[in-house]
């Protein structure tokens, strides 16, 4: 079963469970369906994302997870066509209901930039260092038709939205002149200028000291209510995740292994490397003297291409039946999917019978 066929199997609702009708297609923000994308290299093919589908309502919160090197930046390029010329980009994707060719970046410029808007982890090196604030965030909106009068006022007054202290100012300054929570509040202000059904934030609190991550969170959440778009995360910090978004979709060797409500991760997901970032995650609660827990073993090679599970190396629960193919993703329920070949098996019932040397 391939993910869009499992999405098909499964009720997809947007917000809790209530026994109402799934929503139409054309309610859909995203339909996404066996993206691919491939970066040819000397040494051999990349495979950066591997048959990555989902589907995302409009106001939706939908977090993607995973280690480095997991496929979480590529999707959203891909998404969005950023990606260099040379790659090869497979699948197709419905944007508010329109068909999108994701591997003509001048047909998602027409359908999908325009509508959406996103924020990079490195905002130093997002923001052009020889261009004023001002001139960067007002191009957002010359391009789109306005008067230079009409892009300055409204650039202001989207700088005092995110809390830029006198906006007017800043719009005179150069990026090197702000500090680093400044430059995200740019980023997002250039973001939020195009009106976006959908923001994408890659990392957005990377660099960032805890108190200016909380106000970047606050803010993005804030904003995120008041205009009802859709907010798709790029992050693996499952803390922030837990706080702005209501939904999980975790990644392994450029795979989607589970998408899954947020508060279901947060009890125990259903697949061993979901539950492994959970365990992972440092807490308040652990004392000082008990190591961390991590995840032994590294990612697979992203030229490699699998006949068995590409988590079988690293997962304590591996059995012989996880060598044979690589498993099928399958639904589990309302607004649950997961790629393993024993989905929602007692972990410790299995991890006392690996103990013992059973296959």
């Amino acid at each position: 079963m391939t993910t869009s066929d499992a999405y098909d199997a499964m009720d997809t609702f947007h917000g809790d469970d209530s026994g109402e009708s799934p929503e139409s297609p054309e309610a859909m923000l995203l339909d996404v369906c066996d993206l691919s994308v491939v970066m040819p290299h000397r040494l051999g093919d990349v495979h950066a994302v591997r048959n990555f589908s989902f589907r995302m309502h409009p106001g939706e919160r939908v977090a993607i997870l995973g280690e480095s090197g997991c496929g979480k930046t590529m999707t959203a390029l891909a998404l969005l066509g950023l990606l260099p010329a040379s790659a090869r980009i497979a699948g197709t994707m419905q944007f508010e209901g329109t068909e999108v060719d994701l591997g003509r970046p001048e047909h998602i410029d027409d359908l999908v930039r325009r509508r959406s808007g996103i924020v990079f982890q490195d905002s130093l090196s997002s923001l052009n260092p020889i261009a004023r604030i001002g001139t960067q965030l007002e191009e957002t909106l010359l391009l789109r038709g306005h008067s230079r009068q009409e892009a300055y006022e409204a650039s202001v007054r989207v700088l005092a939205r995110v809390g830029m202290p006198d906006p007017a100012a800043r719009m005179r300054s150069y990026p090197h002149e702000l500090s680093g929570g400044m430059r995200q509040r740019v980023m997002i202000s250039m973001a939020l200028l195009a009106k976006p059904a959908l923001l994408i934030a890659d990392e957005p609190t990377t660099a960032l000291d805890s108190t200016v991550q909380a106000q970047v969170i606050d803010l993005i959440r804030s904003v995120q209510a008041e205009t009802a778009m859709g907010l798709l995360l790029i992050t693996h910090d499952l803390a922030m995740a837990a706080e702005l978004c209501e939904r999980a979709i975790v990644m392994y060797a450029g795979y989607v292994v589970e998408d899954v409500p947020m508060s279901t991760l947060l009890r125990g997901s259903a697949h061993p490397y979901a539950r492994a970032l959970l365990a992972a995650m440092p807490r308040l609660s652990t004392p000082r003297n008990i190591p961390l827990n991590t995840i032994e073993g590294e990612l697979p090679s992203t030229r490699e291409t699998f006949s068995a599970c590409p988590f079988h190396s690293r997962c304590a629960f591996r059995d012989a039946q996880c060598m044979v193919e690589l498993p099928p993703i399958r639904a589990l329920g309302s607004r649950h999917i997961v790629r393993c070949v024993h989905p929602c098996l007692d972990f410790s019932a299995r991890a006392e019978t690996h103990s013992r040397g059973v296959p």
